[in-house]
């Protein structure tokens, strides 16, 4: 027999069961912790929505419509059908001598291959926006599709400068029949 084990086990107090728990109390760096990690779930999402990040698929779908004219037309503009805001404008870049225009539209609204995509401007002096007047076909166009009809803004600079240009041929005009005479 080991002498020294027992010796041991007589020597050592019996151990008892009923050792207490300290009650654990919620402390200062507990409560930073939780505010810490809320402020970055907060950070990665708001970053997430602005650089336009989606993880769980997309709501929208893309079209395309082919301008001679956009002024004044922004990236982040409305795309509305009957005053009701159906999209965004999602990009535009220039295919000399015509500015394509990159639409963001709602998968639930379809866009029929006679629809008329104009720019339009919200008040007299307002933002510009893309206003789709419905066709009467029932074909529609597919994602990523292109928009034929399409109607430029009224740039009012070029129609004032035309009608002037015009006026002063007429006064020319009348000038010199009346000296021919």
């Amino acid at each position: 027999m080991d002498q020294s084990r027992s010796n041991d086990a007589a020597a050592m107090p019996a151990r008892t069961t009923d050792i207490p728990i300290p009650h654990r109390k919620f402390t200062v760096e507990f409560f930073v912790g939780i505010f810490t990690s809320l402020g970055l779930a907060c950070a990665a999402y708001l970053a997430m929505g602005l650089g336009e990040l989606e993880l769980f698929g997309s709501d929208t779908y893309e079209m395309q419509a082919e301008f001679d004219n956009i002024a004044g037309l922004k990236f982040g503009a409305s795309v509305e059908i009957a005053g009701v805001a159906v999209g965004e404008v999602a990009h535009i870049e220039l295919e000399d001598p015509t500015a394509l225009v990159t639409l963001r539209i709602r998968r639930d609204i379809k866009i029929r291959d006679d629809d008329i995509a104009a720019i339009r401007t919200k008040g007299i002096i307002g933002d510009r926006y893309i206003k789709i007047s419905r066709g009467s076909s029932e074909v529609t166009l597919p994602p990523g599709g292109k928009i034929i009809e399409t109607e430029s803004v009224v740039d009012f600079e070029d129609v004032i400068g035309k009608i002037i240009h015009s006026l002063q041929k007429d006064e020319e005009g009348e000038e010199t029949s009346t000296t021919a005479e």
